[in-house]
């Protein structure tokens, strides 16, 4: 059974919900982001949507997200770093592939939070000529994608609306990261501003879910503030969300949930311990966001070091075979059903 429901108390929120601007909720999970603010988790009753509230400010998030990147980069092997670049970059050439086979030629991409770059490595070399923008608030990260693979940078919060974009972009991409933005609303705006009529819009996020599962359990079951290490801050309903989508002037091209394993598992059913959430620790952020930053800066893979000679320069049919071999989607779901690990979306803007 999926989702299995708690009896959640009915509350009013401190602030609207950052999609429909509703104020009528139910209480899902106490949490705290490491010892920065401590905050809860709450389902919109108008539109689904779970979201913290009080939202983080941007000055909390970034704090915990360095401490959350210095803590994961110290925990992960460089050759499985390695590797990860080399996946997004696989599924990339996949997901480039299929827009062509569907007869879509994009000319312009906007990737929002692009992170190494290498997914939109990949439709590039799919579309040599696609000319690629980034977008994102780290001026690191935008560095590296310019000196990895040429891409052009805009050093921006993604709900930051730029005029000069609009209309601008076949192709606008958010691969895990509108589980992240604080004003979820004003990012989906801003995304159809910036394509094209006739553009695509392509995202993955999680399936909320199961995201949120393992901190209910850990409030309903244990009555204990669960731990929030990484700035979830949005946890989608598949049919809430896509109907929001169609609201905004988008049409559905492509919608499921794939990763199937975690359901199994237990994920969004299961009340098994062994699935709660950590309890909170309250653990300092500023131990890697300040004291152990040093470890990791300097950090980085150059493209000629990550990627095979063949994935670069030689034929694409064996790179094909390779990438829907590891990363195809071939078990798919209705994301209205709230199952399963992750949701794929591409949507087309009305035009």
């Amino acid at each position: 059974m999926a989702n299995a429901s708690f009896n959640d108390a009915r509350v009013q929120r401190e602030q609207p919900c950052r999609l429909c601007g509703g104020q009528q909720a139910h209480l899902l999970a106490e949490t705290a982001y490491w010892d920065i603010r401590n905050t809860r988790i709450v389902g919109c009753d108008a539109c689904g949507l779970m979201q913290l509230d009080p939202m983080l400010t941007g000055p909390e998030t970034d704090r915990g997200c360095l401490a959350y990147y210095v803590e994961e980069t110290l925990r992960t092997a460089p050759r499985e770093q390695v590797r990860n670049l080399v996946r997004n970059y696989r599924r990339g050439v996949l997901f480039a592939w299929g827009l062509k086979a569907q007869g879509h030629r994009p000319r312009t991409l906007l990737e929002l939070g692009p992170g190494s770059g290498y997914f939109a490595a990949g439709l590039r070399r799919i579309f040599p000529d696609l000319e690629v923008t980034v977008m994102d608030v780290n001026t690191e990260v935008l560095h590296l994608n310019a000196r990895d693979h040429g891409f052009a940078g805009i050093r921006s919060m993604p709900e930051e609306h730029h005029t000069g974009l609009d209309d601008r972009f076949d192709l606008v991409v958010a691969r895990d990261i509108l589980e992240h933005v604080i004003d979820i609303g004003a990012v989906l705006r801003n995304v159809m501003h910036y394509l094209r009529p006739g553009g695509l819009f392509h995202f993955i996020t999680p399936n909320g879910h199961e995201d949120v599962w393992k901190h209910r359990l850990r409030h309903h079951l244990g009555r204990e503030r669960s731990e929030l290490l990484i700035n979830h801050v949005n946890y989608f309903d598949g049919r809430g969300l896509r109907q929001h989508l169609e609201q905004l002037g988008f049409d559905r091209v492509t919608y499921y949930t794939y990763g199937l394993k975690t359901t199994l598992r237990g994920r969004g059913w299961s009340r098994k311990p062994k699935l709660w959430a950590p309890v909170s620790r309250s653990r300092s952020a500023g131990e890697f966001a300040e004291d152990r930053l040093h470890e990791v800066q300097g950090v980085a893979h150059r493209k000629d070091e990550v990627l095979p000679s063949w994935y670069r320069r030689g034929p694409v049919w064996p790179l094909l075979l390779l990438s829907a071999y590891q990363h195809g989607h071939f078990l798919r779901v209705d994301p209205a059903r709230g199952i399963g690990h992750e949701i794929h979306g591409v949507f087309r803007k009305r035009g």
